[in-house]
């Protein structure tokens, strides 16, 4: 069995998650039609991660067992890619050690998270940022984000209680915040796990505070105080994106080029 690592990209604003569901379109069910459709034999697909419904990703990390040693991996991802549409893409292919898991061997992930807080948004960033109308002070922000950053309980910001018997504790090892033009910004945050809604109620607390609906001298009250209740807003998933997913031999998913 040769086990096949892809890297994938997707708009997911037409999608219900990775996940399959009886609910409606999901990337893992689209890609998986694809592959079978090329192969012809069905394969099983595992994901870094589960994005939520609305979430796109740049880096997406998959993969597949595939019996056929004679399949040329080059001409299935042009096969796969002309057959996924406009919103899903592979971006590279390789074959990796059998042992190869990409949910339980990554050290971490990084989202980017894109706001607009203009009085108007322009119609093509409506499903890749949030609208916030509010004026942001970003080194407010800042000063939040490296209170929330370092190994620490994060129950305040998980949205599944049933979660925190399993381990609420994670490793938020940077927060960056950053301008960008048309009155939006981008808020990167690389850690080694996430809860479930973690990145984006991590998000709406950023943006509550940069507003003054939150005070900087709660952040650490709602961190004690494990309560999901005390954070901010969960923020829309539409303006979330999986940017990369690091692995102990390769610490970013850089074999972009299309193959």
């Amino acid at each position: 069995m040769r086990n096949i690592k892809l890297i994938i990209t997707y708009d997911g604003s037409s999608y219900l998650g990775w996940q399959k569901t009886n609910a409606g379109p999901s990337i893992e069910e689209s890609l998986e039609t694809a592959l079978f459709q090329v192969l012809q034999q069905p394969v099983v697909l595992q994901a870094a991660s589960r994005t939520d419904a609305g979430v796109h990703a740049l880096g997406q990390v998959v993969n597949f067992k595939l019996q056929n040693d004679e399949i040329d991996l080059k001409r299935l991802v042009k096969s796969v890619n002309s057959l996924l549409g406009k919103k899903i893409s592979i971006l590279s292919i390789e074959e990796v050690e059998e042992s190869f898991h990409p949910t339980l061997d990554n050290e971490g992930k990084e989202y980017l998270y894109t706001i607009c807080n203009g009085p108007t948004q322009l119609p093509f960033h409506r499903n890749t940022s949030w609208h916030f109308p509010y004026k942001l002070d970003l080194e407010l922000m800042r000063k939040a984000a490296e209170l929330i950053e370092g190994y620490k309980d994060f129950s305040a910001f998980c949205n599944e209680r049933s979660q925190f018997t399993r381990d609420p504790f994670c490793l938020i090892e940077k927060i960056s915040i950053h301008p960008l033009d048309e009155m939006r910004l981008c808020i990167s945050i690389k850690g080694s796990r996430f809860l479930y809604k973690m990145a984006r109620n991590i998000v709406g607390t950023l943006a509550y505070i940069g507003s003054g609906k939150i005070p900087l001298s709660d952040v650490q009250k709602i961190l004690e105080s494990g309560k999901r209740i005390n954070a901010g807003v969960t923020a829309p998933a539409h303006g979330l994106m999986l940017s990369q997913v690091f692995y102990p031999s390769l610490k970013k998913t850089e074999e972009f080029a299309n193959t």
